[in-house]
This record gives structure tokens, sequence and C-alpha cells, in this order.
């Protein structure tokens, strides 16, 4: 990921979004799949200095950190705020007050079509980030989406059913 230039992302990086990512080694990966209730929901992934970018990827400097932002969810973010909620249950990062999405889940984690409202098989509010391993969601959450049934885990990926 070496680049012998800074270019600063067309949105804004709160401190604790940054700080989040120099505690998680210095570089993040955000890009979009399908899931979470509103149809493209928001994804995250921690980066090291060897990995390789995947084509389309843009890589931003934050003071002290790498972002990199993936294809399908470029378009979206200029003018957004990415943020790290430190308090929220789990503590994950989130895209607020973005103007490019009108339709967003109440988590913000999800966008592209109405919010369905709550107690959706394919809600994520509750989904640690992929780093997180100690993050326990609550029980109600679990059975409504079959989170852990069979081993006790259950990937981001596995959500979407």
């Amino acid at each position: 990921m070496a680049q012998d230039q800074t270019t600063f992302p067309p949105f804004t990086v709160t401190r604790t979004a940054i700080d989040q990512i120099v505690a998680l080694g210095g570089a993040v990966r955000v890009d979009a799949e399908n899931g979470g209730c509103c149809g493209t929901a928001y994804v995250f992934t921690q980066l090291d200095e060897s990995d390789p970018l995947d084509d389309g990827d843009t890589r931003y400097g934050c003071p002290g950190a790498w972002l990199v932002v993936g294809s399908r969810v470029g378009p979206a973010l200029p003018g957004a705020t990415l943020d790290y909620g430190a308090r929220l249950k789990p503590p994950r990062f989130r895209v607020l007050q973005n103007p490019n999405t009108d339709d967003v889940c109440a988590c913000r984690r999800s966008f592209g079509r109405p919010r369905p409202g709550p107690g959706q098989p394919t809600c994520r509010s509750y989904v640690p980030m992929p780093w997180d391993s100690t993050y326990d969601p609550p029980l109600q959450w679990k059975r409504q989406i079959g989170f852990g049934v069979e081993d006790g885990t259950r990937s981001d990926h596995e959500v979407d059913g």
C-alpha cells in the first residue's frame, strides 16, 4: 500500500474514526455489499501494509492513518462524515450526514431503499466489526436473525441469508 503522495478524502473523517483506524494498525477499507435493512450495507475491513488494493480502490490519507475506499461505495461518500462510535453497542464505524443517500437504516449501517422497519431478518445493527471478538449481541436480536445458532458466531456475509 506504499504511496508517495497523500490524497485527502472528499468526505469528513472524524477524530474518533481516525483514532480507531490508528488503533487497528493504521489502515481500514470501507466498501459496500448487498445486504442490511435498506439493501446496501457498508463493510469495513482492517488492512495491513502488505494487503494489495482491489481494482477501483482509492487510498486516502488521514492524519496518521490510511483509509481505502472501495469502488462500489466511493460514489456514495462525497460530502458524508465517517465516524466511529466507541460507546455504541457494538462499537462501530458509521457513515453520518450523507447527502447522497436519502434512505438509511437507523443504525447507519445500510442505505439505498426505504427502511422497512425494525425486526428485519437482514438487520445488521448488532453485528460486531470483523475484528471485535468480545461483543456479545442481545439474545433477542440473535434469535431474530439466527446469529450464532449453529456455532455461536455468524459473519456479516451470513446475516443477509
